[in-house]
């Protein structure tokens, strides 16, 4: 056991900074050099904002089966996705107290969550379209709703791949299997918020051009606000792992 100790910390010292700091890994104790930052705070009341407003327009005009598919897919991707996103994001004003383990469970358990959430909606408005003998996947919104819903069940597997890391690094250096994952993570949750403004131009949408363009711009804000800090830990963690190979 002490010889498997010894070993596993010679790696950890072999490894760059980057990989060393990994949110996964257990060996490391948690990075408190980040300042505290206010835009997720920011880009999470968007969520509830925009929230609202498409809960208002989905009660409007009456109950349907199809009212809760816009509700249970903009919780989803907005605030369900958008909180664990953040979960992981350096300086989120939420979770920059908790220990790096800590943080990362709170990912995963959000990120089940939303994708039964976003699993349930899109169940909704595919029993609609049976119930009313409608035509599947016809709509630019539809293609892109979908090809969200296959990125998130692939995204997802990845994770698992992320959270055992280090158990598969003789086959795949951790900050890869890391970079990897957030990449897709953040392609899917593009696509996802995408699939959002897209319904906001669909038929169902009856309710104005102010309320229209008011929800256009939150869920863009949200998206930017939220990929911003993730993106540009991805590009240095990565410009980082090549320096210190050419070194």
């Amino acid at each position: 056991m002490d010889t498997e100790n010894r070993e596993d910390t010679a790696n950890l010292t072999d490894m760059p900074p980057a990989e060393r700091t990994s949110e996964s890994s257990s060996l490391v104790p948690p990075n408190n050099s980040s300042r505290p930052s206010y835009i997720n705070l920011v880009s999470n009341i968007f969520a509830v904002i925009s929230t609202a407003i498409i809960t208002y327009c989905c009660f409007k005009n009456g109950v349907s089966l199809f009212s809760f598919h816009p509700i249970l897919m903009t919780v989803g991707w907005l605030i369900v996705m958008t909180s664990a996103v953040n979960a992981i994001t350096p300086g989120d004003l939420a979770t920059e107290w908790m220990p790096i383990r800590l943080r990362s469970a709170r990912h995963w358990v959000l990120q089940l969550f939303a994708i039964f959430i976003i699993f349930i909606g899109f169940l909704v408005i595919l029993i609609n379209k049976i119930i009313n003998n409608k035509d599947h996947f016809q709509t630019l919104h539809a293609k892109f709703g979908l090809a969200s819903l296959v990125f998130m069940t692939f995204t997802s597997f990845g994770g698992l791949g992320a959270l055992c890391s280090l158990q598969l690094k003789h086959y795949l250096a951790p900050i890869y299997t890391k970079l990897i994952h957030a990449s897709f993570g953040l392609l899917t949750f593009c696509l996802g918020t995408i699939t959002i403004i897209l319904g906001n131009f669909s038929k169902w949408w009856t309710f104005g051009e102010i309320l229209r363009y008011t929800c256009i711009v939150l869920v863009l804000l949200i998206m930017v606000l939220t990929i911003l800090r993730p993106i540009l830990k991805v590009y240095f963690r990565l410009k980082e792992r090549l320096g210190y190979l050419n070194r």
